[in-house]
């Protein structure tokens, strides 16, 4: 039995995930970067794709889980649940993965990392169905209805009804689960806006233009980072609001600024001991 590559290669990924609560982006691109040589551009968009649909909507996925299944999640092993996570993003939210298709794989994943459930995975896969998340809608609790519709914890609902009134929690909750535009900056030490858009002419990639200066959003690629003009330093790739932060600090000629968000830190590191020391005084 051969496994889909991409689909065997997304449960690894999430388990990690899990398993070591590591942050996703590192883990993906880790797995990516020692597995490239048998991964397609394909296998690496779908991989993405799954791996990042599950984490966003996992409240949402679980509660479809709980409506399907008499075993409670928690009683459920890891592999089997993460294999029904991926089926149910699968059948719930891509619509150009065919159920049959879903299904199957994972029926065939479950063989290897959990045979004794097969035919539970199989069972409550054939369940699911994309109106289980129009069912959602209809709850008459509202704190509930909008945590599990858009996949945000109780708290965060609470808090933000709280603040802002119902119409306005719904819209934030539901933009804040949607896919970010493929957002670059130019590199303006190195080139331009207008040179740049040129050149992404020439390579016959579309894009818009974005509300701030200096940023362009790219449309209908894929493998942005493989581009030679990312390569060369033309452009990297940010979204919009996080370039306007330095514009926000607007710092001054010798001043010291600690970018406290700028990445995960390990103990000991140059980072962590200047943010201790601040953080001291």
């Amino acid at each position: 039995m051969k496994l889909d590559v991409a689909r065997e290669s997304a449960l690894k990924i999430l388990y990690k995930i899990e398993e070591e609560n590591g942050y996703a982006n590192l883990v993906l691109d880790e797995y990516l970067e020692k597995n490239r040589e048998r991964l397609s551009i394909k296998d690496v968009n779908f991989i993405s794709e799954i791996v990042y649909g599950v984490i966003t909507w996992k409240l949402t996925i679980d509660t479809i889980l709980t409506k399907h299944s008499k075993i409670k999640i928690n009683k459920i092993s890891k592999w089997v649940r993460m294999i029904l996570r991926i089926g149910i993003y699968q059948i719930v939210f891509l619509d150009k993965v065919p159920k049959s298709a879903a299904v199957n794989e994972c029926v065939n994943l479950c063989k290897k990392y959990g045979y004794k459930s097969v035919n539970f995975v199989n069972a409550i896969l054939h369940k699911v169905q994309k109106t289980d998340y129009e069912e959602l809608s209809k709850m008459e609790n509202e704190i509930e209805r909008i945590s599990k519709m858009y996949s945000m914890p109780i708290w965060i609902v609470e808090k933000l009804l709280h603040e802002y009134g119902s119409p306005k929690t719904e819209e934030i909750c539901m933009y804040s689960n949607q896919r970010p535009k493929m957002t670059i900056r130019v590199n303006s030490l190195k080139t331009t806006v207008e040179e740049v858009k040129v050149k992404l002419e020439e390579r016959k990639i579309e894009y818009e233009e974005a509300e701030f200066q200096n940023f362009l959003h790219l449309k209908k690629i894929k493998g942005v980072a493989n581009l030679d003009l990312f390569k060369e330093g033309f452009f990297t790739i940010q979204d919009e609001g996080a370039g306007q932060i330095g514009y926000m600090v607007n710092p001054k000629e010798n001043e010291m600024v600690l970018d406290a968000c700028s990445a995960p830190r390990r103990k000991n590191d140059s980072f962590s001991r200047t943010y201790e020391k601040y953080r001291r005084n």
